[in-house]
């Protein structure tokens, strides 16, 4: 019996070896590249997308278990990390007994893969390795894998020992006898499951589990359910609806102690609902949102929740992603985590309770400003930046389409925080004299950025500030500029004059 195997990148990354500068061995046969990696066993591979694969008339892809190169046999043990991938000539797909290894993506993209076969010998699996396969509907495991199985014709791969399911796809039908989702089990290759029934029995719930299951609309979660992974139905556009069932006392954080929203991208969904019986999380005043209940923190919302009287504190990316209009911040919030209202597209509207001792949002300015310093946190598409602000945050504005196109950022702001600006839709801003510091990426990725006036300031620049301002020709500095990192203007038209002027000042 094999002791483990996990879907993770980083563990199986240590059972191949590294080949940063590949310098193996290898050749090219029968429509397949393979790489002598001992003298009995060799790695396959794609060879190009402009060489034939050997399938057969009916779209079937067998990977071979050996293969005779000059008079030697070698035993094919691994198929390399991203190495089939946009192969749409294969419907089907047998993976050989010998396999032991498969890299990560190493089938992403087979968007007419349908069916596949995996062997009795396969100890290791890299992530995502069916991604973006979205016609995937049969998966079959030889009854003779000691560590992996595909229970009951579920038309998944299950980790036997743990019983846990670490992939599946439109087909699948998770056994009573699963305990685990695994992490991106059903990521990416779902893109055709309207609905899922996840059966009693199962407890925990990995990270990204459902996460890009485009046309999921319902999913019914078991009362067994204990914990639920960040990120778990990441961009599941069409969910309509959630039941955070009576069990869930765990909603946990990724390994660098960061929430990410469980609904980010969930741009449908209007109903979010913790069963009243849950003595951890509740959703009171019909809120449409995850609130813990001993420490009053709101974990997670959605494109129509709103914050109750109450709670104390909005997690860390708690509305990252979600289609909400308006916010208003009532007088008992003590803290804001931040991204909490990250990429929050649709708002229009951002209002602080009077009263409120840490936050207002003074003359109606759309926004919320820390009381006691004058950051600007969150603003919105009808922020009007108030003039006594002292510092606009990190990602205050990020991906906020709708500002006014030609920005003038008041005086007596002293610093732009990173992201602050960037992916907006901006076309030309004035930087006040006040101005000290721009950090990085402040305003990188805004396409349709063409002028920016910084005649008036000296700040420093913080490296790839405007990196990808794809329509940035003119930016207008002072006779004495301050300093500037070489990346500031990266990717953007005005790179080979900055250049040219950085080269003068040598």
């Amino acid at each position: 019996m094999k002791t483990y195997l996990t879907s993770v990148f980083f563990l199986f990354s240590l059972c191949l070896p590294a080949h940063a500068n590949d310098d193996r061995v290898s050749f090219v046969q029968g429509g397949f590249k393979y790489f002598v990696e001992t003298d009995s066993t060799v790695c396959i591979s794609d060879a190009g997308l402009e060489i034939p694969l050997p399938v057969s008339a009916d779209s079937t892809l067998v990977t071979p278990s050996s293969v005779c190169h000059e008079g030697k046999t070698y035993q094919v043990k691994y198929i390399e990390p991203e190495s089939f991938g946009l192969r749409l000539e294969i419907k089907c797909l047998i993976i050989s007994e010998g396999v032991e290894q498969i890299g990560r993506r190493a089938f992403n993209g087979c968007l007419n893969l349908a069916d596949i076969s995996i062997p009795s010998t396969l100890e290791y699996w890299g992530e995502a390795l069916f991604e973006y396969c979205s016609n995937l509907r049969r998966i079959t495991v030889s009854d003779q894998n000691e560590d992996l199985d595909s229970r009951d014709d579920c038309n998944a791969i299950i980790e036997t020992d743990k019983n846990t399911l670490i992939f599946g796809c439109t087909g699948t039908k998770i056994p009573a006898s699963v305990t685990t989702i695994g992490q991106y089990a059903f990521r990416q290759c779902c893109q055709h499951l309207e609905q899922i029934v996840v059966p009693e029995g199962v407890k925990r719930i990995e990270r990204w589990a459902f996460s890009h299951c485009i046309n999921l609309k319902e999913i019914s979660l078991p009362a067994s359910l204990e914990s639920m992974g960040y990120g778990m139905f990441n961009d599941c556009m069409s969910l309509e609806s959630v039941t955070i069932p009576r069990n869930v006392s765990e909603i946990r954080v990724d390994r660098w102690g960061t929430h990410w929203n469980l609904f980010a991208g969930c741009y449908n969904l209007k109903e979010v609902k913790v069963d009243r019986q849950n003595r951890t999380f509740d959703s009171r005043k019909n809120c449409n949102a995850i609130i813990d209940s001993k420490t009053d923190v709101l974990v997670a919302g959605c494109g129509s929740s709103f914050i109750p009287e109450g709670v104390k504190a909005i997690d860390e990316f708690a509305f990252e992603g979600t289609s909400i209009p308006a916010i208003r911040i009532p007088k008992s919030v003590r803290k804001i985590g931040s991204g909490a209202f990250l990429g929050c597209r649709s708002l229009s509207a951002i209002s602080v309770a009077p009263g409120n001792p840490i936050y207002d949002s003074r003359g109606d300015c759309n926004a919320i400003i820390e009381t006691a310093s004058a950051r600007l946190l969150h603003g919105c598409s009808r922020t009007v930046i108030p003039n006594d602000t002292k510092e606009i945050a990190d990602s205050a504005f990020y991906m906020v389409y709708y500002l006014p196109p030609h920005l003038v950022i008041p005086e007596g702001v002293e610093v732009i925080g990173q992201e602050a600006f960037s992916a907006t839709k901006l076309n030309s801003v004035q930087l006040p004299f006040s101005l000290k510091q721009i950090k990085e990426r402040a305003f990188a990725d805004c396409k349709q950025l063409y002028y920016v006036d910084m005649s008036r300031c000296s700040p420093q620049v913080g490296f790839f500030a405007f990196y990808g301002c794809e329509t940035l020709n003119y930016v207008n500095l002072p006779s004495t500029p301050g300093e500037i990192d070489e990346t500031a203007f990266c990717k953007t038209p005005f790179e080979a004059l900055w250049k040219k002027e950085m080269k003068q000042h040598e």
